[in-house]
Formats: structure tokens, sequence, C-alpha cells
């Protein structure tokens, strides 16, 4: 019988603030495209709103990267580089308007989006490309690398990540270990919606959220006696959405 423990962390999932292109309410998937001065601003209004983070995680786009530095200034964060915003493909960059009577989106809008954009990626890649950050992202926790979690202006000080110890070696292995703190990720509303449709009670749709807006929860996965993540085990309890007024 393999030996297997269960795990609990409290994470917190944030899409990041209003860009150009958000308020045009154009496809942006892979243009890295920075924040408005109007989405700086509001994230800065509503910053003390935001769960304190004690391990940070970011998708790679600027626009996350600066959401992340807004709320936590220089707390050490990683990126994870499979939290890009989907790849729109040819959609990139324009709006519903400016793509009225194409057939291609007529297509892709008939099929109820599972079909690729093309020259882009399928939701069904997408959503593979977010659990295996997802994966990625629990991995890096679940090993206690303290030497990854560096502080962005280069000093010294590492972060340390520790679970609550058990009364003994029995429980260890069959009672769930929280990891102490809050774990926030800055990503992208689709990164959002693929991995609460994989993970949580509802589905895809369901988690539309605005600019600023997100998700705190519970995430419980096993990992057996390597320390290896069993990805068939992960699922979210306990969604709250954050500035949800």
């Amino acid at each position: 019988m393999r030996n297997s423990a269960e795990n609990q962390i409290g994470m917190v999932f944030i899409r990041h603030g209003e860009t150009d292109s958000n308020r045009r309410k154009s496809y942006l998937g892979w243009t890295d495209e920075p924040l408005s001065v109007e989405g700086r601003e509001v994230i800065a209004q509503n910053r003390k709103k935001y769960p304190d983070a004690d391990f940070i995680f970011t998708s790679p786009m600027l626009r996350c990267r600066q959401t992340k530095e807004i709320i936590y200034g220089n707390q050490s964060c990683q990126i994870i580089e499979k939290w890009k915003e989907m790849n729109f493909g040819s959609f990139e960059g324009k709006t519903y308007l400016e793509l009225n009577g194409n057939k291609d989106y007529q297509r892709w809008i008939d099929s109820g989006g599972t079909l690729p954009f093309p020259d882009g990626e399928s939701r069904e890649e997408f959503i593979l490309r977010c659990r295996a950050g997802l994966m990625d992202c629990l991995t890096r926790l679940t090993e206690k690398k303290s030497d990854t979690f560096r502080s962005e202006d280069q000093s010294k000080r590492i972060n340390k990540i520790c679970f609550i110890e058990q009364e003994n070696e029995l429980k260890k292995a069959s009672q769930p270990k929280k990891v102490q703190g809050k774990v926030v990720c800055v990503v992208h509303g689709g990164t959002i919606m693929a991995l609460f449709d994989s993970y949580g009670k509802g589905s895809y749709f369901d988690y539309q959220c605005r600019c600023g807006q997100g998700y705190e929860c519970t995430l419980s996965y096993t990992t057996d006696e390597n320390g290896a993540v069993d990805e068939t085990s992960i699922f979210i309890t306990d969604e709250k959405i954050i500035l949800g007024e």
C-alpha cells in the first residue's frame, strides 16, 4: 500500500489589474501589455483589501508582475511560466465588433469556445497547461526548496516553508498537513477559470472575474513517500471571491 499524506494550503488567486486592452474589451493573451494608469490606481486604492502573502507566485506577464509589485512590493516571488494567459492566435488585440463577420470567429463562437483559436490554443490545451503550472507550484512548495524564494531586490533573505508538526510519524502519514502561511498567485482571468474548472465545484465560465478580483480558497492534495504530488488528488474548497462588491 502506498504511503501518502494529505496537504492543505490556503491559496489566493488574483487577476491582474486593468490594461488598455482590457478596457477596450479586446482579446489580450500573449501580448506583454503593462497596466494602464487607471489600472494601477485601482489596484493601489484596494491594496489593503488583499490578503497578506507568505509565498507568492506570478505569471511571467508584465501586467501580473506589476500588480504583484503594487500589492506586495519587493516581497519574494517565483514565476510560473505555464501560467501565461491563453494564446488567442489571430484574434489577439481584436474586439468582438472587429471580429464580427469573421468566419473563423463565427465557427469558434458556434463551438461554444471549444475550437482552437486560429494560430493559437484550444481551451483544452490551455487548461492542461495551467494544470501543469499548478503542479510546478505545488512541487516547489512540497519540496520545501527554501533557496528558490529570494527577494526581487537580490537580497539573500530566504523564506522557508514549514509544515505543522504532527504528534507522531503515523499521524504524519495519515492526517492532513497544512502549509503555514498564505500562498498568493497573481495570474490571469483565464488561468483562474482553468484551475477552478479543473479542481473546484463549478465549471469554466462560473469563475469569470473582473480585473483585480480573484478567489481565496483551500487547496488539498496528496503526496507519496517521496514527496511527489498526485495530480488526480487535487481539489479546491472554501471558495470566496475577493473584491466581489
